[in-house]
């Protein structure tokens, strides 16, 4: 039986949190400054942890010598992410119709729709379900094909053309000749955090933390808080010269973070107990379900954030508590996990 790791389920749970103050900034009235930096720096580690888990826990059951059950594992865990995204997207259509139409509706939204449901999301929130399906196929035959180092070193390379972009954009869209090739960029893929530029970075990580040695607890941890030091100056940068946006997520300080991070927390050896499979599955339950309330109170309380944050977590706990607890009485809520 392979091993379980309490500290990756513990922190999953509190990544979901912290997704959820990306969708409802719970410090705004508070200090607008404070509430920036938390969630540029403190936040986005949750997706890239989301991500980077995902990849270590597939890889590291990946057969040298068996590329048929390789193959097969791929497939299986390709078909349970596509399962929930179709789910979660059916629920979300009363939202998506409502965002599309609310303002008079164009044909060619249609084609953005096509588009998004794809790369970014059938609602902005589950972009990481596609984005995750297409790194793992990516990552996956990269490695099987050339390699571990050929895969970080082209994952490294995408993302930083992702970060560019990502990061970039009001830069971009401010020169003439440039703006005008940004504007195909767009009108394509929308954004660059997606399943082509952010995601494979993650996963790969994922993979390197699969197929290698742990690095000493105290050496990870020193260079995970040095990483987020970094991060922090990073974004303090970004922030300076006024390009630092509310989607501005792909740093660069991000990767050597959320790998110290990452192998620091499988360093830690916590007695496994029931609860922490829970914490796992109530963690992927408040990421996609908590903007069904978010975006209810937010726009009873559109000035009182720090309210919205607490009454949307309470809320989407008690819908993850409630298939939790009945899964098995109710085999249909199992399509959720």
């Amino acid at each position: 039986m392979k091993r379980q790791y309490a500290s990756i389920d513990i922190a999953r749970y509190v990544s979901a949190l912290l997704v959820v103050c990306i969708h409802t900034f719970p410090f705004l009235e508070i200090s607008e400054t404070f509430n920036t930096y938390f969630i540029h720096t403190v936040c986005r580690l949750a997706v890239p942890f989301f991500f980077t888990t995902s990849g270590f826990f597939f890889f590291r059951n990946y057969d040298l010598e068996n590329e048929d059950v390789n193959d097969a594992r791929l497939k299986k865990a390709l078909f349970r992410l596509f399962r929930i995204y179709l789910i979660w997207t059916i629920i979300y259509l009363p939202y998506t119709i409502f965002d599309y139409t609310h303002n008079g509706f164009r044909i060619s939204y249609l084609f953005t729709y096509v588009r998004d449901f794809i790369f970014n999301g059938s609602y902005y929130h589950l972009w990481f379900l596609p984005a995750l399906m297409l790194a793992d196929v990516i990552v996956y035959y990269l490695y099987k094909k050339k390699g571990l180092k050929f895969t970080l070193i082209i994952t490294f390379a995408f993302y930083v053309v992702g970060y560019l972009i990502n990061v970039y954009t009001p830069v971009w869209e401010s020169l003439p000749y440039i703006s005008f090739l940004f504007g195909f960029f767009t009108k394509a893929l929308s954004t660059a955090r997606n399943g082509i530029f952010f995601g494979p970075m993650f996963i790969a990580i994922g993979l390197l933390l699969s197929r290698t040695r742990r690095l000493p607890k105290k050496v990870s941890l020193l260079a995970f808080l040095i990483s987020f030091v970094l991060l922090f100056c990073e974004v303090a940068l970004y922030r300076h010269f006024n390009i630092l946006r509310d989607l501005t997520s792909m740093y660069i300080c991000l990767v050597p973070a959320v790998y110290f991070l990452v192998n620091y927390l499988l360093k830690v050896n916590i007695p496994y107990r029931k609860m922490f499979t829970i914490l796992r599955h109530d963690s992927l339950m408040i990421y996609t379900s908590h903007i069904l309330f978010a975006k209810i109170f937010l726009a009873l309380m559109p000035h009182a954030h720090l309210v919205v944050y607490f009454l949307t977590l309470a809320c989407a706990q008690c819908l993850a508590g409630f298939v939790t607890r009945y899964q098995d009485q109710y085999p249909i809520l199992k399509k959720l996990l």
